[in-house]
């Protein structure tokens, strides 16, 4: 067998995996990262098999990932996977709460350019430009919030109804209104936009959700001051 035979079988078995790539010499599979070969233990990382199955879910939905489809994009067998996870269960749930990691970032940066009204506008972005996420955090069966109380009680939320409150002069009772009332507006935005049925462009947003901000905060502002 000449140099050029094994050769030809080396780029015929080149996989691509999200900037990785799997070199298959022979029976064995080697990982290359950034150029440089991982040892056969290490070639199939949770971080690696996460970012496959991640990028499976924001493309096509948790319901995408299975065994069978998510050894086939990391090009392995199944064996992988369930020495990683010890259930598919386990690796969606894990998907569900990294779905909710970005979430939360991008809720931070709105938070940080521009207020609470920030957080509206990143809500309704996340879900235009994350479809399949937000389907996953907020219009799934699987994994959702037991109640709209739960929502307002959840310990995050009710720092952001706190700076409602400071930024607006507003009591906490009112402050929670106020909250409710832009969450329902930027929420029904955003599912629209999850489902494509939003033909409204940012400017358009924007001017809705502060219409209500403004209008809804001085409706309260002024039964407090009666």
């Amino acid at each position: 067998m000449s140099f050029f035979y094994f050769f030809g079988i080396f780029l015929n078995t080149l996989l691509t995996l999200e900037g990785n790539y799997c070199y298959i010499i022979g029976n064995k599979r080697y990982l290359s990262k950034g150029g440089n070969f991982l040892a056969p233990t290490e070639r199939f990382t949770e971080e690696i098999l996460m970012d496959c199955a991640f990028e499976m879910v924001r493309e096509s939905g948790i319901d995408s990932v299975n065994a069978r489809d998510l050894a086939k994009e990391l090009g392995c067998s199944t064996k992988p996977i369930f020495r990683l996870f010890s259930s598919m269960d386990d690796l969606k749930y894990a998907l569900y709460e990294r779905a909710g990691n970005l979430y939360n970032e991008r809720m931070f940066q709105g938070l940080q350019e521009s207020s609470f009204l920030g957080m509206g506008l990143a809500y309704i972005n996340f879900a235009r430009e994350e479809k399949k996420l937000f389907e996953l955090l907020f219009l799934s069966n699987k994994y959702k919030i037991s109640s709209f109380s739960d929502l307002l009680n959840d310990v995050e939320n009710q720092g952001i109804i706190a700076i409602i409150s400071k930024l607006t002069g507003l009591t906490q009772t009112s402050a929670r209104s106020l909250f409710i009332d832009i969450w329902l507006t930027a929420h029904g935005i955003a599912t629209m936009c999850a489902t494509n049925t939003c033909d409204l462009d940012s400017s358009e947003i924007e001017d809705i959700l502060k219409n209500v901000f403004e209008g809804v905060k001085q409706k309260l502002l002024n039964g407090e001051n009666k």
